[in-house]
């Protein structure tokens, strides 16, 4: 079973995400800021975390900064950008997905963790 953060300040994209991952089986958590964030992935540890680039509080590319040293296992962006905009400076990430993810790679991606 996955462990998986997913932060989003569009609580209805958080929300979604974590109901769709709770579906599949794994232990899903929310966080709707960039502060929030760090304190929940501070308390547990989490395989993976889906977070996203514009947050009311944080950049998101801040953020992941301060995840990596929390040791998460696995830091997805989520951006409304198009993907050429999106992949400028994303390589402290593991990797970067469109919004809206589509559920085949939500699906894909916990399945590979679990």
């Amino acid at each position: 079973m996955t462990k998986v953060l997913f932060v989003d300040d569009d609580r209805n994209t958080a929300d979604a995400l974590s109901d769709i991952a709770a579906a599949l089986g794994h232990r899903p958590s929310v966080a709707y800021t960039g502060a929030c964030a760090l304190q929940v992935a501070s308390s547990a540890r989490f395989d993976l975390v889906f977070l996203d680039l514009s947050l009311p509080d944080a950049d998101g590319r801040t953020v992941c900064r301060q995840m990596r040293d929390l040791k998460v296992a696995k830091i997805y962006a989520l951006t409304g950008y198009t993907e050429t905009k999106a992949a400028d400076d994303l390589e402290i990430f593991d990797g970067c997905f469109v919004k809206p993810l589509c559920i085949d790679r939500l699906q894909a991606l916990l399945a590979a963790h679990w």
